[in-house]
């Protein structure tokens, strides 16, 4: 499939059954996720934690846009099923109360509602008897994956960190993985009694310039396109310097190029052609500030 084969709302797919979303859409296809140095790395620290059992609690960090929700879709998905249980809140807008409801519901497989438990001591206790009963005895183990960890009061933190002490004299029942923004580690310096249980801590940086024609090149042929990279070498050096190496960004900008490269029938992204979506986003707030970078 040519550059003329992709469309920028709706892809061909490479299966008729499991289509993938266009190129540059922000999606949770884990076929989209590119293993940079950073995100390869991270995905395997993380899944060694999980494998390990015994480390007690990790942390993923990184600027917006940098990649954290799909890799954790991809860690929620690589993790062996078998031998663990997963639970993976998405938005921990919640305070302590709801998210053990969360977690309970995630791992009997059904929605309750909190009228079924209504107070704290009832949840804990359901979750204690499951983590017994459907994790422990099985020979299995429960990782946690809290995303958007940031979000979660002071309290609430030292509160979930209180599930990691339900363990047996020779083996821990859960691993608990944090997933936010950079200040979550401010957060967590604020709580010595958590911070100094985390075993495991990676920080996502922005892709470089190499990493970023990686990740264009991997996204367009995920989508289904065939034959020469369409990008000038012009065209990606600006789209370096604008997205900074953020994969969303990077998306942002290639979604609307792309566009534009459809209705004008090109063949190939130009510097031209970026540098119009590049100063439109900038002119209307939709990316970094031109002062900051100017072209």
């Amino acid at each position: 499939m040519g550059i003329q084969g992709l469309n920028s709302s709706s892809a061909t797919g490479l299966s008729a059954n499991n289509p993938p979303s266009p190129p540059f859409d922000n999606t949770r296809d884990t076929r989209y996720f590119f293993p940079s140095a950073g995100h390869g790395e991270a995905l395997s620290r993380l899944l060694f934690l999980a494998e390990d059992r015994n480390m007690g609690m990790g942390l993923l960090t990184g600027e917006i846009g940098s990649g954290k929700t799909l890799l954790r879709t991809v860690l929620h998905a690589r993790i062996n099923t078998e031998t663990h249980v997963r639970v993976s809140i998405e938005n921990s807008l919640l305070g302590f109360d709801d998210l053990l409801l969360e977690i309970v519901s995630q791992i009997r497989g059904e929605r309750l509602l909190p009228s079924d438990c209504a107070d704290r001591y009832t949840r804990l206790s359901i979750f204690k008897r499951l983590l017994t009963d459907q994790v422990a005895a099985q020979g299995r183990h429960l990782v946690i994956l809290l995303d958007e960890a940031q979000l979660i009061a002071l309290d609430d933190l030292d509160a979930i960190k209180s599930l990691t002490n339900i363990t047996s004299e020779r083996q821990n029942f859960l691993t608990l993985i944090l997933i936010g923004q950079p200040e979550l580690r401010t957060r967590l310096r604020q709580l010595p009694q958590v911070d100094q249980r985390i075993s495991l801590r990676f920080h996502l940086t922005a892709l470089s310039p190499d990493e970023t024609a990686e990740y264009v090149a991997h996204r367009l042929r995920t989508a289904g396109y065939q034959g020469e990279f369409p990008f000038t070498e012009e065209a990606l050096d600006l789209l370096y310097r604008a997205s900074r190496g953020i994969p969303r960004e990077i998306n942002r900008v290639c979604k609307i190029g792309l566009d534009h490269v459809l209705n004008e029938q090109l063949d190939r992204f130009t510097e031209t052609t970026l540098s119009a979506v590049v100063e439109d986003l900038r002119r209307h707030g939709g990316l970094f500030e031109a002062g900051a970078d100017p072209l």
